[in-house]
């Protein structure tokens, strides 16, 4: 997840890309060749325009047609919590490294249900003190992992206490 200044995650578009930078877009690649499937949430997959990646299988979590070609449809039944449900379900297909790339709405439920090892934040205005407030806000229990600055971005990792 990329955050700027103040901790907005969406430019005046509606979307990352805005606030995101060529280092964090780089970093999002490597991170999906490391995967074996890349989640997001509906409304990211449509401002974003989500593609299936070369080296992934992709999912979206929605309740209506996501018009990506390629795209596994997680629709939680109601009222199932959709965070645990949508692990639940990718577990059964037989995925196990999961990336997330879901908006701000998404994340806080992932996180609030502790389903997240490990969080990368990109801080595109360098930082620190943004990305607790970030954490924060995501009620996270994971803590600061690794710190790295390249430029004026500052790139984080928070872990589970048992991550490695």
């Amino acid at each position: 997840m990329v955050a700027g200044p103040g901790g907005v995650f969406i430019d005046e578009s509606g979307s990352s890309r805005g606030i995101s930078n060529q280092d964090d877009r780089e970093l999002l690649a490597y991170l999906r060749t490391l995967s074996d499937v890349v989640v997001t949430g509906g409304e990211t997959a449509r401002l974003e325009r989500y593609r299936k990646p070369k080296s992934a299988s992709l999912a979206v979590i929605t309740r209506r047609s996501t018009g990506i070609a390629e795209a596994i449809v997680l629709s939680p039944p109601e009222p199932e919590e959709v965070a645990t449900w949508s692990i639940t379900e990718l577990e059964r297909r037989g995925f196990s490294k999961v990336l997330l790339e879901v908006g701000p709405s998404l994340a806080l439920e992932f996180l609030q249900n502790d389903l997240v090892d490990e969080f990368c934040l990109t801080l595109s205005d360098g930082e620190l003190a943004t990305g607790r407030l970030v954490l924060d806000r995501f009620e996270s229990k994971l803590s600061l992992s690794s710190v790295e600055k390249i430029g004026k971005t500052l790139f984080t990792i928070w872990r589970r206490g048992n991550a490695e």
